[in-house]
């Protein structure tokens, strides 16, 4: 383990590496990591895809740096040496790993939360608005959290605290047909725990198992979800259950249970924006496409001439890297150019719907159908419906040719001279 940070595709192969704050050349990378793939089930490899893991993110880089360029360390591929003491970056990873966990399960990191409500949980007074709605629309409104009954209490009585259309402000609790505490979620959608009773005076849980129904204004603990879904009476796409944890909320409900499921990514505001604002960028990279496609033209295997992509790679670097800087030092996190990320791999394979927030929902019908535009494979990409395609014809297709049917592309001879100019001569 190398102690790097690493911003991968959907396929393994590593866009951006960081050690520490250095970002490293692509000579170096390939040094550590060759032909610059990685498999993301190695023992070595920890994905990190989560808002959890932004402050373990960080606090990894701190220390790698700190360690990498003191003075008293000296530096090896896999550590750092002060005189008879040696850290490999891996322990100063497991260590890190170990203190994050411990502040979420025994720390005071909760309590500090709720002290200070207002600093790190963000109020919209929307929230009870859209459950009162999904409510009278029949859909049947659960909360899942695997924080505890005191935590869980504390914070939905924060975001609810608003009056409703009686002008009341009502218990937290009534906004829920039923609420399920303690969750140990991703463990809830496989094997799962003992489901009891929460005593909501003092937050202690009744003895033995829950085996009734679910009781309006109860909370439970534990459980899993053959349980739930049995006494709930809802299987596979009846649920749709929102989370912004991939792993433990999107993936598991999805791959095990076939849940419908609702990806919350609020970086997703700041994605658009650079979407619509830089615009120039994304149309760059694909004017440069087609100017790649262009060098090739009738060239075919007795060829003998290598066409120079040295400008146009050149080319194609500088606006990635203009499109990187645009979203921050890491880029983007759906993209890099026109290569995707995992976490884009991922959101697409498991989350039905994602967005930034869960109350978009509220300018939508509950009897809305979301459905995803169609997306042409490579080889589709490669012709249009107005050509005549001949039996004895067989393009090649890439990945990066593929485009949404929805999406228009503007003439070919526009294209070539946009794209000539932007080369560096």
């Amino acid at each position: 383990m190398y102690g790097n940070l690493l911003k991968v595709d959907g396929f393994g192969n590593i866009l951006i590496c960081v050690h520490g704050f250095s970002f490293l050349k692509p000579s170096e990378i390939y040094d550590l990591y060759p032909n610059k793939f990685i498999q993301l089930d190695e023992s070595r490899i920890y994905v990190m895809n989560t808002l959890f893991n932004l402050p373990e993110i960080y606090m990894i880089a701190c220390l790698v740096d700190f360690f990498s360029n003191s003075a008293q360390y000296v530096k090896s591929r896999e550590g750092v040496k002060c005189g008879e003491l040696y850290m490999s970056y891996k322990s100063i990873f497991q260590d890190i790993r170990a203190a994050m966990d411990w502040v979420h399960m025994k720390g005071s990191l909760k309590t500090r939360t709720v002290q200070s409500m207002s600093r790190y949980v963000q109020r919209d007074d929307r929230l009870p608005l859209l459950l009162d709605r999904m409510k009278q629309s029949g859909a049947f409104i659960f909360l899942l959290t695997n924080s505890e009954y005191w935590y869980t209490k504390e914070v939905m009585t924060y975001l609810l605290n608003f009056p409703d259309a009686n002008g009341e402000v009502r218990d937290w609790k009534s906004y829920f047909h039923t609420i399920v505490v303690d969750a140990n979620k991703p463990n809830f959608f496989s094997d799962g725990t003992i489901m009891r009773q929460v005593d909501t005076e003092t937050g202690a849980l009744r003895l033995g198992t829950h085996t009734g129904k679910f009781q309006p204004g109860q909370v439970y603990s534990g459980g899993s979800c053959d349980v739930f879904t049995n006494l709930v009476g809802a299987k596979g796409k009846d649920v749709l259950y929102v989370g912004d944890h991939i792993f433990g909320d999107i993936l598991k409900s999805k791959k095990i249970r076939g849940w419908r499921t609702f990806l919350i990514v609020p970086e997703l505001v700041r994605e658009l924006q650079v979407w619509t604002d830089k615009n120039h960028f994304f149309s760059k990279l694909q004017n440069l496409d087609v100017m790649l496609g262009d060098l090739y033209k009738n060239l075919d295997s007795s060829t003998n001439e290598r066409p120079d992509l040295s400008k146009l790679r050149s080319a194609m670097r500088e606006v990635t890297h203009e499109m990187d800087l645009s979203y921050g030092m890491m880029g983007s996190l759906f993209r890099s150019g026109s290569r995707q990320t995992h976490f884009s791999n991922q959101v697409s394979r498991y989350a039905d719907v994602y967005a930034s927030t869960v109350l978009n929902l509220l300018y939508y019908p509950f009897s809305y159908m979301f459905r995803a535009p169609a997306m042409l494979m490579p080889h589709e990409s490669t012709v249009t419906h107005e050509q005549v395609f001949k039996v004895t014809d067989a393009p090649l297709s890439t990945m990066s040719r593929a485009y949404s049917v929805q999406k228009e592309t503007p003439p070919l001879n526009k294209i070539k001279v946009r794209a000539r100019e932007m080369l560096p001569q």
